[in-house]
């Protein structure tokens, strides 16, 4: 679930989530490398993707998709 509501906490959510891995983009990261530094907090890799697609969709990232790494805009 993208956003909180009466059952899903913000902890839960994937706007949180996304907030929490925007500082721990370096220069140009790796998105394998990304994942598998902050996994514990995704579920599942789609929940991971969601939260990307949030950051990319508010112009916080910036993908290669040449090379697969990502970089804060």
């Amino acid at each position: 679930m993208i956003v909180p509501n009466k059952i899903i906490s913000i902890d839960e959510s994937v706007i949180y989530k996304a907030a929490k891995i925007l500082p721990k983009i370096d220069g140009i990261t790796q998105v394998t490398t990304l994942y598998s530094k902050n996994k514990r907090l995704f579920v599942d890799i789609p929940e991971f993707i969601e939260a990307l697609d949030v950051l990319f969709a508010l112009n916080k990232i910036e993908l290669n998709i040449n090379n697969g790494v990502i970089k804060v805009a």
